[in-house]
């Protein structure tokens, strides 16, 4: 994506302006609370959910626990290194760790 860089004007808000974004940031912060209850309420919905950045399901839960633990039993530092080690064994290569 290429980035546009543009000249700024800078001026001081005119009192019409001023008074909009007070309405806005006071609207923002009246709506704040509900979202954070809408937020932790989402969030202990999908509790079975493991957090890693990427969301999974109930059903993709355990092979991702079984390849957390398999990486803990055998000193891989990620999910990745795993599934690198899995592929060289199911291709019978030889890998070097990284």
């Amino acid at each position: 994506m290429a980035h546009e860089i543009r000249n700024r004007m800078i001026r001081a808000a005119t009192p019409e302006e001023r008074d909009r974004h007070d309405a806005i940031r006071k609207e923002v912060d009246q709506d704040l609370p509900e979202l954070t209850r809408w937020a932790h309420q989402v969030a202990a919905e999908h509790a079975d959910r493991v957090a890693v950045g990427t969301v999974f399901t109930a059903e993709e839960t355990p092979v991702i626990q079984a390849i957390d633990r398999y990486a803990l039993d055998h000193s891989l530092g990620s999910r990745s290194a795993v599934v690198r080690e899995a592929l060289a064994s199911l291709l019978g290569i030889q890998i070097s760790r990284k």
